[in-house]
């Protein structure tokens, strides 16, 4: 479910963060943690993003099917390396891939499984619960409560590091886009010293 993938997101994220050197409550890269972890459902167009996506999410179910190539390897890194290429930054990309990556972890602990090496047909999970089951909130409980313990233990206080702002997860993301896409200032000129004293003699 969404709300599962956004939550698992977000934990992983502020897990993460640190590792990268990136700051954990940065609103972009929160931001781009979010939409990581909701990203691969565009092959479904009943899914959260998907239903945001159309017709886009319509033409991968009908070719591809759910839990193609957007939930495998191929995706992950083929989508990295072209941000990349455009000249996003490193850790806008990073924050991407972690939210990607908690979203095939999650998919990874339903029966279906993944394909994580798409397009050969053979899948990875570990079949603790099915999607929408009250086991999922159960298992979702138990990442956050895990990662929580870990920054507690490890000095961070998530308390003290979350900040949220007020308005919809979608809001959010379109500011997101707003804030990457911002072109930088151009520098301005050096100004020229002003000079005391009478003007030169011509």
């Amino acid at each position: 479910m969404a709300k599962s993938h956004v939550i698992i997101g977000v934990a992983t994220w502020f897990a993460a963060a640190p590792m990268l050197n990136l700051p954990p409550t940065d609103s972009m890269y929160l931001g781009l943690a979010v939409v990581g972890s909701l990203l691969p459902d565009v092959d479904h167009p009943q899914s959260w993003v998907g239903r945001r996506t159309r017709p886009v999410s319509t033409a991968l179910a009908a070719t591809l099917g759910h839990r193609g190539v957007t939930h495998s390897a191929l995706a992950l890194f083929g989508l990295m390396a072209l941000l990349l290429h455009m000249g996003n930054r490193q850790g806008a990309v990073s924050a991407l891939a972690v939210g990607y990556l908690s979203h095939m972890a999650a998919d990874m602990l339903t029966p279906r499984g993944l394909r994580l090496a798409w397009p050969l047909r053979k899948t990875w999970g570990i079949p603790l619960c099915r999607t929408g089951s009250p086991a999922e909130t159960l298992i979702v409980a138990a990442v956050v409560g895990s990662i929580g313990w870990y920054l507690w233990h490890g000095g961070v206080r998530p308390g003290r590091m979350l900040h949220w702002r007020q308005g919809s997860a979608w809001g959010m993301v379109q500011g997101v886009v707003q804030e990457v896409t911002r072109p930088v200032p151009a520098c301005s000129p050096p100004r020229q010293a002003h000079r005391s004293g009478p003007p030169p003699r011509g």
